[in-house]
């Protein structure tokens, strides 16, 4: 998203806080009367064109919306290296200081992978105090699924993608294990682009039909998959008593 047209900023913004507390009401974390006040507050506040215009224009800044922590637009990336707008504030605060939590996180290891999503998920988990730990490069390797079993285990939570992943069974062995280990996890489902006409990207496979019971997040783009993992974290975290 540009910042040519000066509307742009101030209907990103107001979509972007509209998205978050429409997942608020159905996560049951806001009343009907709370999510309405709160869409009327946005619709009534005479500075969002110009706080949001400022937010696009001094990024990474942070900025203040009354009612709300500093916000500060950054910018994630897409599998193919492009950026998207994001905006960040809006996460509840974590676990304190001696409840630091680690997330193991699998996914197949290509460098655009690796270089996007977890750029992507440093931003999303740490204001909630959660530290990543990768898993290893190559399952084939010596010691590396010793390590992965030890990684998963030693874990409080899990988070899988399983983007190129077809006939590369790496994550959905991890998903086994932390299954077997009984680790709150985030399964994350490449379902393809949903634009007529862009081709999905190649070798990724589906979620097996046995998996299928365990959380899953169906993503068409990073920036889809964020914007669910940044809205529904705060439940997913309060569901298994780490918040």
């Amino acid at each position: 998203m540009g910042v040519g047209d000066s509307s742009e900023p101030v209907v990103f913004v107001r979509e972007f806080l509209t998205s978050f507390f429409e997942s608020q009401l159905v996560n049951g974390r806001l009343s009907t009367d709370e999510y309405h006040d709160k869409l009327a507050s946005i619709r009534k506040n005479p500075s969002l064109a110009a706080l949001s215009q400022s937010l696009f224009e001094n990024s990474p800044d942070p900025i203040v919306l009354e009612g709300y922590k500093p916000l500060r637009l950054i910018y994630l990336r897409e599998h193919n290296g492009d950026e998207f707008p994001f905006l960040q504030g809006l996460a509840s605060g974590g676990p304190s200081a001696r409840e630091k939590l680690t997330c193991f996180v699998g996914h197949r290891f290509l460098k655009n992978i690796e270089k996007s999503l977890r750029f992507n998920l440093v931003h999303l988990f740490e204001p909630y105090g959660i530290t990543l730990r990768w898993s290893g490069y190559d399952l084939g390797a010596k010691g590396i699924f010793d390590d992965i079993i030890s990684g998963i285990r030693n874990a409080d939570l899990c988070f899988f993608d399983n983007l190129g992943t077809l006939n590369r069974p790496n994550v959905y062995i991890e998903i086994g294990i932390a299954h077997v280990l009984a680790k709150p996890m985030l399964v994350s489902e490449y379902l393809g682009p949903g634009s007529k006409g862009r081709k999905k990207i190649a070798d990724t496979g589906s979620v097996p039909s046995d998996l299928q019971g365990l959380l899953r997040i169906q993503y068409r783009s990073y920036e889809d998959l964020c914007k669910q993992l940044y809205f529904g974290l705060p439940v997913f975290l309060e569901r298994h008593g780490f918040l």
